[in-house]
C-alpha cells in the first residue's frame, strides 16, 4: 500500500481521492457479500465507529504529509513510534502496566527512529518529526478503536468479522468524504488558503484514478482492514502493533523492486535502513515479552 501510494501521488493522484474511491469500492465489495445485517444503523453509529473513521483520516493525512519529506521505507519505520505511543496510551487510558523491560524496548525503538532524520534537509526536520508523532498517534487510536469495538469484540464468525469491518469502513469513508468537501469549499471561498493535503476539485472527478483503486487499493484495504480488526481483539493493540515492526524491511524491499521497475522515483536510504529496522525488530521483541500475560489479565 506504502508503494501505491507514492505511485499513485507521483502520477498526480491525490492520496485522499484514491483512498476514498478504494475504501467505499472495498466497505461495498464486503457488505454486498454480508448483507447489512439487522444492527447496522446502531454499528455505524456508535462513537467507536466514528472515532475510527476520524483517526483513519487523520493517518492517512498525517501518512500523506510523512510521504513528502522522506521515502516510503524509511515513513514505514518512522511510523513504528507507534508502539511507544500505544504503550502510553494503553497506560494512560486503560490501566495496562509498563515495567523497566518494556521502557527499555520502547527506548530502543525509539533510537532506531532517530537516525533516519539525520539525512533530512534542516527545513524537513520538524515537519518530519512532527507529521511522524501525529501519524503514530492516529495509528495507535484506529488500532484501539479496532479493539474495543463492541460488535467487532461479540463477532466470532468470518462472515460476521467481515460485516463490521464492511460497515466501519464504510463509516471511515463518510467522514473522509466530508473532510475533503468541507475543505474543498473553505478553499473555494477563500476561507483557508490551499494545501496539498485538500484535492482540487479536478482532482476529486477524476475517474482516471478508479484503476488504481478497484484493482490495486480495495483489495488490499480490504484486507488489512479485516485482519486489523482480527487480530487485535486476539492478541491487543501494543503487540498487533509491535508484530508491524517487520513491515519496514518488506516495504524496503518492495520499494527497491518498484524503483528498478520505474514506477516510482524515491531517494532511498540504502542499505543503512536494515539495521535500523533490525534494532527495532530487537526493541520490539523486548516489548513482546515485557507484556506477556497481560492479555490474560485484561
Amino acid at each position: 500500500l506504502n508503494i501505491i501510494y507514492t505511485m499513485a501521488s507521483q502520477q498526480d493522484v491525490h492520496v485522499l481521492v484514491f483512498v476514498v474511491q478504494a475504501m467505499f469500492i472495498a466497505a461495498v465489495a464486503m457488505l454486498a457479500y454480508t448483507g447489512l445485517g439487522s444492527d447496522w444503523r446502531r454499528v455505524v453509529m456508535h462513537p467507536a465507529s466514528w472515532l475510527f473513521g476520524i483517526s483513519a483520516v487523520a493517518l492517512e493525512t498525517t501518512y500523506f504529509m510523512l510521504l513528502s519529506y522522506m521515502a516510503p521505507a524509511e515513513a514505514t519505520l518512522t511510523v513504528r513510534l507507534t508502539v511507544p505511543v500505544s504503550i502510553f496510551v494503553g497506560w494512560l487510558f486503560f490501566s495496562r502496566r509498563i515495567d523497566r523491560m518494556m521502557l527499555l524496548g520502547m527506548a530502543i525503538i525509539i533510537a532506531a527512529v532517530a537516525p533516519i532524520f539525520d539525512g533530512l534537509a534542516p527545513g524537513a526536520l520538524w515537519p518530519a518529526a512532527v507529521f511522524g508523532l501525529l501519524c503514530s498517534i492516529a495509528v495507535s487510536v484506529k488500532t484501539f478503536c479496532s479493539e474495543f469495538h463492541p460488535w467487532n469484540r461479540a463477532a466470532k464468525t468470518v462472515t460476521e468479522k467481515m460485516r463490521i469491518t464492511g460497515l466501519v469502513v464504510l463509516t471511515t469513508t463518510i467522514v473522509l468524504l466530508i473532510f475533503m468537501i468541507a475543505g474543498i469549499s473553505l478553499v473555494a471561498t477563500g476561507l483557508i488558503s490551499s494545501t496539498p493535503m485538500l484535492p482540487s476539485v479536478w482532482q476529486l472527478t477524476d475517474g482516471s484514478v478508479l484503476y488504481l483503486s478497484i484493482l490495486l487499493g480495495a483489495p488490499l484495504l480490504v484486507a488489512m482492514n479485516y485482519l486489523t480488526f482480527s487480530s487485535v481483539v486476539k492478541i491487543r493493540t501494543e503487540n498487533f502493533l509491535a508484530m508491524s515492526a517487520f513491515t519496514p524491511l518488506s516495504a524496503w524491499i518492495m520499494q527497491s523492486l518498484a524503483e528498478k521497475a520505474g514506477l516510482i522515483t524515491t531517494s532511498l536510504m540504502g542499505w543503512r535502513l536494515l539495521p535500523l529496522t533490525a534494532v527495532g525488530i530487537v526493541g520490539v521483541f523486548i516489548v513482546i515479552w515485557a507484556g506477556r500475560g497481560q492479555g490474560e489479565q485484561d
